[in-house]
């Protein structure tokens, strides 16, 4: 039987903490950290079609063409699989760009198992995990979903132990924090990090933070604070309000805390004082769960 349509959910990702460790000889840097799926995602669907090419259409204009890398996802299984007919992209967003959730990564890995499954193609994780990491340092990590140490530039990742189920509160600033910005000005204080980030000592540290609640670390948030205060404030005020484990996500600009209860988020959601700061609910994601739902449709 051969499928004409796939629709696929995209999911986003929040970080439980990240060490920047130092810069590579390659020109990127070496980071420790534990992404953790959630359950707020883009909607993808692919169709075939008779007329040549990749067409994609983004629900934000300004995210259709060449540059997006849903499209160079797909170009790249088309040049290695040698496809032959067109295929046209419907990409829904809801995963706001440059907050540190990993929308476009998530959509990149989710392009490149729709359209294996779409083509009937079994591909090697081997050569998907070499395709994801073409296109960026977190993309192989949508390829493994629920919770997972990232290692190297963040491209190497592997399983980790799940926990139970958390509930999430994002705070998503009005404005984007472009990752290679965030690089260049991120303070790195490696003498005091280095052993904290050798990988047994980083992955049972916070594993065990999210286990208890306890505050999570990011080598981004010092120098995001210094420029944006009203960040600072936010993580405070979720602070007063008895969030423990408060984090930022990847290089910013979201903020996110965790809850045992769905009751205790909404209400801390009822008292903070949101102001320009959009809060959106949603809650972490196993590896089962990623996987089972990843695929809405097939046809």
């Amino acid at each position: 039987m051969a499928y004409q349509k796939i629709t696929l959910r995209s999911y986003a990702k929040i970080n439980l903490g990240l060490h920047i460790l130092g810069k590579r000889e390659d020109g990127y840097h070496e980071i420790r950290t534990i992404f953790q799926s959630i359950d707020l995602h883009d909607r993808i669907e692919i169709e075939r079609t008779r007329e040549a090419g990749i067409k994609l259409e983004c629900s934000s204009p300004e995210l259709d063409g060449p540059n997006n890398l849903v499209w160079k996802a797909a170009q790249k299984m088309v040049d290695l699989l040698e496809v032959q007919s067109g295929l046209k992209i419907r990409l829904e967003k809801r995963i706001p760009p440059g907050a540190g959730l990993g929308g476009g990564s998530s959509n990149a890995a989710t392009t490149l198992i729709g359209l294996q499954r779409l083509l009937e193609i079994e591909l090697t994780r081997q050569q998907l995990f070499e395709l994801g990491g073409c296109l960026g340092s977190d993309v192989p990590y949508f390829l493994v979903g629920g919770t997972a140490l990232g290692v190297g530039r963040g491209s190497e990742v592997y399983p980790l132990e799940e926990r139970d189920e958390k509930h999430i509160l994002l705070a998503i600033p009005p404005f984007a924090v472009p990752t290679p910005n965030a690089y260049a000005t991120a303070s790195l204080t490696l003498t005091n990090r280095f052993n904290k980030s050798m990988i047994p000592v980083f992955c049972s540290g916070y594993l065990d933070s999210l286990s208890d609640l306890r505050l999570l670390e990011n080598d981004f948030q010092q120098t995001l604070f210094e420029a944006r205060a009203e960040l600072r404030e936010v993580k405070e005020e979720l602070v007063c309000l008895g969030v423990r484990a408060v984090g930022l996500t990847g290089s910013g600009a979201a903020l996110f805390g965790l809850f045992d209860s769905e009751q205790t988020l909404k209400k801390v959601q009822g008292s903070f004082s949101s102001g320009s700061i959009r809060m959106v609910r949603t809650q972490t994601l196993s590896r089962v769960q990623y996987w089972q739902n990843l695929v809405e449709s097939l046809l």
